[in-house]
């Protein structure tokens, strides 16, 4: 007996299965139905792989891609960003340096070797630190600096001057992203502010 009909939600496994194999799907509808066939029906990645008539890795390189920081699923949801393109992000540990170089990659429309050469450079940049930098950074600083970024799914630089004065600098990469950065802060649309 085959793994699709065993069991009492034979149905629901064969459409899903059918839906999984129409060319129409994006990267993360697909990643999903997997992960669904996975948690859901108990198959492995080499049933599914069968199933749907994939290679295994073709479905374990899908799933993974459920592991991407929200701000890069945006840009492969909306067909910005392609899963090739994704897949070399999942070796940054830093949710927010993916999303900028996800970003970047969409807006100066990278090929997906310029993103792979980007991450190997950034992952070499954060093994090979300057020695005695730990010592000129303020802990307390890079904490807050830190969590600002990952509120706002952007780099953010956090600058103390005198007198407990200082900056803070939120770089964006184009007018959708000011727009989503003036939201989370505001909590109002920027259209509202220029009426």
């Amino acid at each position: 007996r085959s793994l699709l009909t065993d069991g009492g939600s034979c149905k629901r496994r064969m459409a899903l299965v059918e839906n999984l194999q129409r060319e129409a799907l994006g990267p993360l509808e697909e990643a999903e139905g997997y992960r669904v066939l996975s948690e859901s029906f108990g198959l492995t990645q080499g049933e599914i792989a069968e199933a749907v008539g994939k290679d295994r890795s073709t479905v374990a390189n899908a799933i993974r891609l459920l592991q991407l920081p929200p701000s890069v699923r945006r840009l492969l949801v909306n067909g910005v960003l392609s899963a090739g393109h994704a897949r070399p992000l999942l070796s940054l540990e830093d949710p927010i340096r993916a999303g900028d170089i996800a970003r970047r990659a969409a807006e100066e429309g990278w090929s997906v070797r310029r993103v792979e050469e980007e991450v190997k450079a950034r992952r070499e940049k954060g093994r090979t630190s300057p020695p005695g930098q730990g010592a000129r950074t303020d802990p307390i600083l890079e904490a807050l600096q830190e969590e600002l970024r990952r509120v706002l799914g952007t780099r953010v630089f956090l600058r103390r001057a005198k007198k407990g004065k200082g900056v803070i600098e939120i770089p964006f990469l184009g007018a959708e992203d000011f727009e989503r950065l003036f939201a989370l802060i505001t909590g109002r649309e920027a259209s509202e502010v220029v009426e």
